[in-house]
This record gives C-alpha cells, structure tokens and sequence, in this order.
C-alpha cells in the first residue's frame, strides 16, 4: 500500500512537471489573402471590380492567383465559379421574347483555370451586366492545413 501510494506521488509529480514545462502554442497570424485573376486583383471587403465585357474574355485563359501580403503565393485546391447572366427566350404562348436572370455554377477542384467549355462558353457569351464570382476559393498552406481566400467579383460593363 505505501509503494502505491509513493508510485502515484511520483506520477502526479511528474505530471504536474511536465504541465508546467508544456510551453503555450505560438499564435500564428492568419494570413491576409488577395485573390488575382490576370492584373484584376481582390481582396476581403473590396467592391466588387467593374470591367468591360472585351477585357473579361481577355482574362479567361489565365490562372486564378492567391498570394499573401507577403506576395507569397499559394496552391489552389478548389474554387467556384458563379456566372450570373440575363437569358433570352421566345414564349411559346405569346409568341414575344422575354428575358430572365439565369445563373451557371461550377466547382474546379486542383487547378487554378477554367476548363476549355468553361471559357468558350464564358467567351461567347459574356456581356454589359454580367456578373462573376469566384468564391469557395481553398488553398493550401505551407503546413499542408487548407484554409478560404477572399471572394472575387466582378460585374462586366
């Protein structure tokens, strides 16, 4: 009963020393992100960028870009792609063309650029009074943990 009662001494010793040794985690600041697709960049709590619909389709063959304020820049690992447009179409009944809001949405996983459909379809198409948005963008930090980026938006002009 007494070498029970020194072993859990002992055992209570070391842990209370070990507790106290145990050095706080160090508090790493969350990097600030900015997100660039071509020379049109955002970040957190900045408007939505205006561009014109010539200069969108210029920018649809380039990578999608996060960097620290550092400018260190980092693998995406998923984004999405939120194409609102007005669509047009005839009403069968009344025989007039009417016009609705519709919305395209997409998931790109492992790659930082939009597949060959993605931007002939976008190329087509886009016009005055579109509007993108890429968000859901993941990276990948520089300790393997994945984390969001900021939104991007853009209205086309």
């Amino acid at each position: 009963m007494k070498n029970l009662f020194i072993l859990i001494a002992l055992v209570a010793f070391s842990y209370s020393l070990s507790a106290q040794s145990a050095k706080p985690a160090a508090s790493s600041k969350a990097p600030v992100f900015q997100v660039s697709w071509s020379n049109f960049s955002q970040g957190k709590n900045i408007p939505a960028l205006k561009i014109s619909a010539e200069q969108f389709k210029k920018i649809l063959d380039s990578p999608l870009v996060v960097k620290d304020e550092k400018g260190n820049a980092y693998v995406i690992s998923r984004f999405r792609i939120n194409y609102k447009f007005i669509s047009t179409y005839k009403d069968s009944e009344t025989d007039q063309a009417k016009s609705i809001q519709d919305l395209r949405v997409f998931d790109f996983y492992d790659t930082p650029y939009l597949t060959d459909v993605w931007r002939s379809s976008i190329r087509d198409n886009a016009k005055k009074g579109d509007t993108i948005i890429i968000n859901n963008v993941i990276v990948k930090l520089k300790n393997g943990k994945k984390t969001m980026a900021p939104d991007w938006r853009a209205g086309l002009q």
